[in-house]
């Protein structure tokens, strides 16, 4: 496993990047770790993620490793990547287009997602409010913020 924390970004601060092959990203999570050299991969990843939190990117075309998602995991961030930047989708609209009444799934999923902002679970509210997000409502809010949409909670 190879792991790289990234100099701070906009609004998410540093964070931790993990992959087992350093071609394909495994797991992205925020962190207060020191900031580690980063090989020609990593330096990559940065600049795709910086360009997309300076607002200058609407999506993020990062190599992904996906085999350690379970197969209901996966058709949610699949249903996720479709919401539009600047846009939000409820759990329910999740579960409706999955044609699921798992509501309670979809948001475990949502809140375990290994890929922050490539999967932009930060979308994903509740039907009366901002819902859940696993690195805080404030973070949730100011990437939405970033993308044109404003929280209402």
């Amino acid at each position: 496993m190879m792991t790289a924390i990234l100099p701070a970004l906009p609004i998410v601060g540093k964070l931790k990047i993990e992959s087992r092959d350093g071609k394909t990203i495994s797991h992205i999570s925020t962190t207060k770790e020191k900031t580690t050299q980063l090989t020609p991969f990593f330096e990559d990843c940065y600049r795709e993620l910086k360009n997309y939190l300076d607002g200058k990117k609407t999506d993020l075309e990062i190599p992904l490793d996906m085999t350690e998602l379970t197969p209901f995991q996966a058709k949610v961030l699949k249903e996720m990547k479709k919401i539009p930047y600047g846009e939000v989708r409820s759990y329910g609209e999740l579960a409706k287009a999955m044609k699921t009444k798992a509501f309670q799934a979809i948001g475990n999923a949502c809140g375990n997602n290994p890929f922050m902002l490539i999967y932009p679970c930060h979308r994903v509210v509740g039907t009366n409010g901002p819902g859940g997000f696993a690195h805080g409502l404030k973070m949730k809010s100011d990437l939405l913020k970033l993308e044109g949409f404003t929280l209402r909670s």
